[in-house]
């Protein structure tokens, strides 16, 4: 039995590993954070600001999180092609390293949808875990990740703003309100993952060229794609400290961090360096994230009208 159980952690932090840095942190800190400075955008507060309240939400956002991020990452690396990239790349994934076979990962993944859906139910973002089994049925089936980087992009953006939005619903442990300054964050928000999002796929070209993948480097070239991501980065570095109309302060973090990622994207061409920049991607996109608890924290609960 205890063999069994270890083999079981070992198979799903395998299945889930490559998206600690990218999906499960940052999401549920983005969760976190908002939630913490809800009233800026005009969501409900009750008990919020509690070290306590801390203790009992976060640990539900992570495990919100990942319940959802599981049974998405088995289905992207579950189909042949996947799984042949993986050697390649990830070779110590359950699937190319025979931990676990096709139809055993189906059977984990058909289950742990189920666990995400009742986990859902009970803690809330249950919009949201419906809205990431579409958006991945769409990824890893429909051929999302693969026609067009245009859509490639647009599901990429939807799918890490739903892992944020349903982290904040359960962080707050009151259903998200369709407030006006929470879509027009939401909106902002997607924009900036949609339109520098591409820095993953500078990394891997040679395992989507592999696979056939419209990704934006491999469609419109490896320079205008380093040159449009560059400008986005130090575009949205200025604009979004500006939409809250933080003090100077509230920009340094930001706009530092997106002229090293774009110095670093123009710069460094390998994919090892460019690994490095996608991970200073994610570090710069929770600095964004943190922007409304910076609003709180300079001008308190005057929201964001």
């Amino acid at each position: 039995m205890r063999d069994l159980i270890s083999s079981y952690i070992k198979t799903i932090w395998l299945f889930t590993y490559s998206d600690m840095k990218t999906i499960m942190f940052p999401q549920s800190i983005f969760g976190i954070m908002t939630a913490y400075a809800a009233c800026v955008l005009h969501q409900p507060t009750a008990g919020h600001g509690a070290l306590g309240w801390f203790f009992v939400r976060y640990p539900l956002a992570l495990l919100w999180t990942w319940s959802n991020l599981l049974p998405f990452d088995i289905f992207n690396q579950l189909s042949e092609e996947a799984i042949e990239e993986d050697r390649i790349n990830k070779p110590w994934r359950p699937l190319p390293s025979g931990i676990i076979n096709r139809e055993q990962a189906s059977s984990l993944m058909l289950k742990h949808y189920i666990f995400a859906l009742i986990i859902s139910v009970n803690i809330g973002g249950l919009r949201q875990s419906m809205s990431l089994i579409l958006l991945g049925t769409w990824y890893n089936a429909g051929g999302g990740a693969d026609k067009s980087f245009v859509i490639r992009n647009v599901i990429n953006a939807a799918g890490i703003l739903s892992f944020a939005s349903g982290a904040m619903e359960v962080a707050l442990g009151t259903p998200l309100l369709m407030t006006r300054s929470s879509m027009q964050w939401l909106g902002i928000l997607a924009s900036v993952i949609f339109s520098t999002i591409q820095t993953q796929d500078l990394y891997d070209m040679e395992g989507d060229s592999y696979r056939n993948r419209k990704t934006m480097p491999l469609v419109v070239g490896d320079s205008l794609t380093r040159w449009w991501t560059a400008v986005m980065v130090l575009g949205f570095g200025l604009i979004c400290p500006g939409y809250w109309s933080l003090r100077w302060h509230g920009f340094v973090i930001p706009v530092s961090l997106g002229g090293a990622i774009a110095a670093r994207t123009l710069s460094y061409r390998t994919p090892e360096a460019d690994k490095r920049t996608f991970q200073i991607w994610n570090v710069w996109l929770v600095s964004i994230y943190s922007l409304p608890l910076l609003r709180l924290l300079d001008s308190g609960c005057l929201g964001k009208e």
